[in-house]
């Protein structure tokens, strides 16, 4: 036995250990990408992206030629945002890294030499795709795309590190919190510099060095760090199987789980609007719905950042209508949900009068869309007309009223049966 394990390295077991994710990966993606997916979808869509990719960088349309240069310096913060430390640790190394730390610091130096080549890889992935944006149209010298590579490279870096400690040692509402604060620190820090100091190389010679440093400092943490065994075995889980819960999503039905988690906000149960009407109790009651579930509220925040990411980076004559159209895809979602409570068992055996219906769908519509609507307004203004840009919210919340009353009164009013019929009282008589 002591020959045996004489033999083996913490460098070859982490070898091993790659080539058998990788080979597993393959496994499974192969039982979809079968010869008739590559023959009709593959290779067509390799070879009609090529060809337009080599059009743009020789007749780029006039859209493109109008953007500043400022959109594509951000859209590598994607490769910021999903980095994700690979350590490749397994649930029996518990019984091999308490008695040898130096196996343990090994497998995750080695996995963080492994994701640094992932992210690197990504990253030049990002920068080939804008490089017809980047050179033939703002004429970018190759040592300023370079410098611009490296220095996504090492904030995306850093990125990985930060979310890693950040899923071991916080759980529920700080762990989200405290993941959004670090890729809004991030992404701030990522902006500033090309921003305001420019994309040369000189010019990133700085941000590129303290990055470097807090790189350093950050591996320093994360290899003297005791309690992140158990979060990186629960990660490496997630990144094998990403992939064939990705192809599998959808096919295999799931049994809901049932949890009684007491609800961050609107714990008790205290009304938040004065009126006692059928109309305003019940739409009082879909908006307490869709507070307290975690899930819907994330979802929201999401959409919301999608969308003042979309606002921020369209030119000003476009800004109007995106202004319009975003929240009129909110108010869907919303309007979704209000058709899911109202099919609910409990719901569904109140009859509730046409009027109220509507009148419950418009407040819930202007309650949770309302918010949206005034922060793209606002920011929309802030790029097109300065401070006094603030003052568009009240037109476009004014717009949105018009256009709520508007879908209350050809929408149809009769949700998904589930618990019993749910028709207007007045029509039913």
């Amino acid at each position: 036995m002591e020959s045996l394990a004489g033999k083996w390295t913490f460098a070859k077991l982490f070898r091993r250990r790659v080539l058998r994710f990788w080979h597993e990966q393959w496994k499974v993606w192969r039982t979809a990408l079968d010869w008739t997916v590559w023959l009709y979808v593959v290779i067509p869509g390799l070879w009609i992206g090529g060809g337009l990719y080599v059009d743009v960088w020789q007749h780029p349309p006039h859209w493109l030629t109008v953007l500043p240069i400022g959109v594509g310096e951000r859209i590598p913060l994607v490769v910021i945002l999903i980095g994700r430390l690979r350590t490749f640790t397994e649930d029996a190394d518990v019984l091999i890294l308490l008695q040898k730390k130096k196996w343990g610091r090994g497998l995750v130096l080695r996995g963080i030499g492994y994701t640094s080549i992932k992210l690197a890889f990504l990253t030049a992935l990002v920068y080939v795709l804008l490089l017809p944006f980047l050179v033939p149209i703002h004429h970018l010298p190759t040592a300023s795309i370079v410098s611009m590579i490296i220095y996504t490279w090492i904030w995306s870096w850093i990125s990985s590190l930060w979310r890693n400690l950040l899923e071991a040692r916080f759980v529920g509402l700080r762990k989200w919190v405290g993941k959004l604060a670090a890729m809004a620190l991030l992404a701030v820090t990522y902006f500033y510099p090309i921003t305001l100091v420019g994309e040369h190389w000189r010019q990133l010679f700085v941000p590129i060095s303290i990055g470097v440093i807090v790189l350093l400092v950050t591996i320093r943490v994360k290899l003297r760090a005791s309690d992140t065994f158990d979060s990186d075995v629960q990660q490496e889980h997630k990144a094998r199987l990403a992939s064939t819960q990705l192809l599998l999503r959808g096919v295999i039905d799931r049994k809901p789980r049932i949890r009684l988690n007491r609800p961050l906000v609107l714990r008790q149960s205290n009304r938040i609007f004065k009126r006692f009407d059928a109309e305003t109790i019940l739409s009082e009651m879909i908006i307490k719905t869709f507070i307290r579930r975690l899930s819907l509220i994330r979802l929201w925040f999401v959409f919301v950042g999608i969308s003042m990411l979309a606002i921020s980076l369209s030119p000003s004559g476009l800004k109007p209508f995106l202004v319009v159209i975003l929240p009129l895809l909110l108010s869907a979602w919303v309007q979704s949900h209000w058709r899911a409570v109202l099919a609910e068992s409990y719901v569904a055996q109140f009859r509730w009068s046409d009027s109220a219906l509507r009148q419950s769908a418009e407040q819930v519509r202007m309650w949770l869309v309302v918010p949206c609507v005034v922060l793209l307004s606002m920011i929309g203004g802030l790029q097109t007309y300065g401070i006094w840009g603030v003052l568009s919210a009240v037109p476009a919340i004014l717009i949105w009223i018009a256009v709520n009353k508007f879908q209350s009164a050809f929408m149809l009013l009769k949700p998904k049966e589930k618990g019993g019929p749910l028709q207007g009282s007045e029509s039913s008589e």
